[in-house]
């Protein structure tokens, strides 16, 4: 690809991805997300057409992982049948059906263009630092960029901050590539130093640790992999640096630190928080090109040169043996502390506080022990299968010891047992271990002298470091950063860094092996692959076209019925009565998986005086979902409140106590239904009392 055609795709792939993580935001709002969503399939519809029209012929390299994909969407989708709640499994369908079309794109894209990995690298960089930028700046401005962010940590634009540590930490694999390009300019690589800054001060004010790990253990995978030790050891010491100096500051300030901060107290920090920020950009592009300028001339000796890799492990080592040194000498000792550490990340119970500020970057203590046993309580209920796809949020209720709330697990493997069972973690642990083997042939870490890991013809012996296999070691380590931290936490729900790390996944998986390119379809380019026309490729293009108009439909009903229950609620504050009934049989059509359109139908009817027929929709309602709090709660609200029957109220709302023990609401309700069967008890003996007298 020529420059100028890679600086293209760069720009329409860091656009989409931008476009998925500023629409999308933290995937928590069914409108933003299916909007995105019906976006990215159609979109990805397209690139996986051209693929099938155009892209290369010979083998379907990641057609296994691609398959694994596809039948963890099936099984998704399937888990609408068993599940809890069936409408938060369809919204989840969707969400993993938007997740397959983007590792197929990767995949396509990969046999449109097998030389893009440079492209393709550099459009999520475009992507993730316009987040990691636009979540900096948030409190250089936070009156208008962060009016409502709440918490001392950087969450932008996600509302979540573990998905902006995230989205900096698979940066940084990118942005070693970016320094370390040989044939780069010196403005191209010294452009990379300001980047990792930026991307390392975001994982500290956003607190991750799980962030900063990923982040760690991509670095080293880099170092060990990638002999380019000697350019990228700078690349990533020189900013982390400038990162911690400034990193430090702000965390010893209360805007950073303090519980809660108020708007005031972060606007008192900003302008001298932007200073600093551009002292950072500014001070490390010319460290950058300080550095490269000496690289290039030769002024860096050849000793240093030759040891750079040894002396990259030597302070490596030094640094792990003064923290092993430093912990064995401890009060507790070596295994002590580790067993401490230990039972605090896993804890079930409450543990002492994780703190904020640069206290919890040494902090173990975690809720996740917590949400990892309610995991495995409702994994327990169903192990084959699990509850359904997204529906812990729903299922946990049964077995939280606190009020808290949370939608997710925390942890990959904890939210796949008890959402799908042992069938949704095997699928996904075979996808896993394709992709894996599909990467290490890629990348070429199979050995050739094995004869699956060589191409026909190819001898044995060491393959040579091209730029285009760095470039794909970098894609490689942009996925597995993004799988690190995601085990432990539910950064998969959060679709900006998540389409960035499949993007990745499936360019990688699709490449196919290096030695694969003096074959005759790479000696085609796209435009003479083009004019060969093929009326069965054509037509299967078609094929992937019209499955994703479908997909995309699919995706959209659940907007669509949650659109016709709000049209209804506006008719009947208009006090239309019939439009509104017939705006919730729209909604009922649109998405049947939900109860919401039943709950409002029933609430027209209690207005429009149809008492009977809306004690048979609640009824309705509650027969259809049996596994949601809601149809409990509002059919005994309506026993007692419309219809005056405190016993049978009484009973009803036991549905709602069995499903969610500490429900505040449904507990009051109890209490007032025995209140007022009391109260009616009493009137009734009264009333005996005096016709007894009279």
């Amino acid at each position: 690809m020529s420059d100028r055609t890679t600086g293209l795709v760069a720009l329409g792939v860091g656009a989409a991805l931008a476009g998925i993580a500023f629409g999308a935001a933290g995937g928590t709002e069914l409108t933003r997300t299916s909007v995105v969503e019906v976006l990215t399939v159609l979109a990805a519809g397209v690139v996986v057409a051209a693929g099938v029209a155009w892209g290369r012929r010979g083998p379907l390299y990641g057609a296994t992982a691609l398959f694994l994909f596809a039948l963890l969407a099936f099984v998704t989708a399937l888990s609408v049948t068993w599940a809890v709640v069936p409408e938060l499994a369809y919204i989840e369908a969707g969400r993993t059906l938007a997740y397959l079309a983007i590792f197929a794109a990767g995949v396509a894209g990969a046999r449109l263009a097998i030389h893009a990995a440079p492209a393709v690298i550099q459009g999520i960089l475009i992507a993730a630092l316009a987040a990691v930028a636009y979540a900096l700046l948030s409190r250089v401005w936070p009156g208008t960029l962060a009016e409502d962010e709440l918490s001392n940590r950087l969450g932008q634009p996600f509302q979540y901050w573990n998905a902006l540590g995230t989205t900096a930490a698979l940066a940084i694999p990118g942005l070693l590539w970016l320094g370390t390009r040989r044939a780069a300019g010196v403005v191209s690589r010294a452009l990379a130093y300001p980047g990792v800054g930026a991307a390392i001060l975001a994982i500290l004010l956003s607190q991750s640790r799980g962030a900063l790990a990923a982040a760690a253990i991509g670095v080293v995978l880099w170092l060990v992999v990638v002999p380019l030790r000697l350019r990228s050891l700078p690349v990533i010491l020189v900013p982390a640096a400038f990162a911690a100096a400034v990193g430090a500051w702000a965390l010893s300030k209360d805007a950073f630190s303090a519980s809660a901060p108020s708007l005031a107290v972060k606007e008192d920090v900003g302008t001298e928080f932007g200073l600093l920020l551009f002292l950072l950009v500014a001070g490390l592009f010319a460290a950058g090109f300080a550095v490269n300028i000496a690289l290039d001339r030769g002024l860096v000796p050849a000793g240093m040169r030759k040891h750079a890799g040894v002396l990259a492990v030597g302070v490596a080592g030094l640094v792990a043996l003064m923290a092993l040194a430093s912990v064995a000498l401890s009060e507790r000792g070596l295994t002590g502390t580790i067993d401490d550490r230990f039972d605090e990340l896993t804890s079930e119970t409450d543990t002492a506080p994780t703190g904020s500020g640069a206290a919890r970057f040494g902090a173990a203590s975690s809720t996740r022990g917590k949400y990892w046993k309610e995991a495995r309580l409702v994994f327990e209920e169903r192990p084959s299968v699990g509850t359904g796809a997204g529906t812990f949020r729903v299922a946990r209720l049964r077995h939280r010891t606190d009020p808290s709330v949370t939608g997710h697990a925390h942890g990959f493997v904890p939210q796949t047992l008890a959402d799908l069972g042992l069938v949704g973690l095997a699928v996904t642990t075979l996808l896993l271990v394709a992709w894996l083997i599909a990467a290490a042939r890629t990348i070429a870490l199979v050995p050739r002298r094995l004869p699956w890991g060589r191409e026909r013809g190819e001898p044995p012996g060491p393959r040579e470091w091209t730029a285009e296999r760095v470039a794909l070691v970098a894609l490689v380590l942009i996925a597995l950063v993004f799988g690190l931290q995601s085990a432990i936490d539910w950064t998969w729900f959060v679709p900006g860094p998540t389409a960035m790390a499949l993007l990745a996944a499936g360019f990688v998986a699709g490449r196919g092996p290096l030695a694969a390119t003096g074959e005759r379809e790479e000696v085609l380019g796209v435009r003479e692959r083009m004019a060969e026309r093929s009326p069965a490729r054509l037509v299967a293009a078609g094929a992937v076209l019209l499955a994703a108009v479908l997909a995309a439909w699919t995706i959209w009903q659940p907007e669509a019925g949650d659109r016709a229950t709000g049209d209804a609620l506006t008719l009947l504050d208009e006090g239309d009565f019939e439009a509104a009934l017939t705006k919730t049989e729209d909604a009922r059509s649109a998405d049947p998986l939900s109860a919401e359109p039943l709950l409002v139908r029933a609430s027209v009817e209690t207005q429009a005086n149809r008492e009977s027929d809306a004690r048979d929709t609640l009824e309705e309602a509650v027969l259809k979902f049996p596994g949601s709090v809601d149809t409990w709660y509002r059919l005994a609200a309506f026993q007692l409140g419309t219809l005056d029957r405190p016993l049978r109220a009484a009973q009803t709302i036991q549905g709602a106590l069995y499903l969610d023990p500490l429900s505040t609401p449904a507990r009051q309700l109890f209490l007032d239904a025995r209140a007022r069967a009391r109260a009616k008890a009493i009137e009734a003996a009264k009333a005996r009392q005096r016709r007894s007298r009279d």
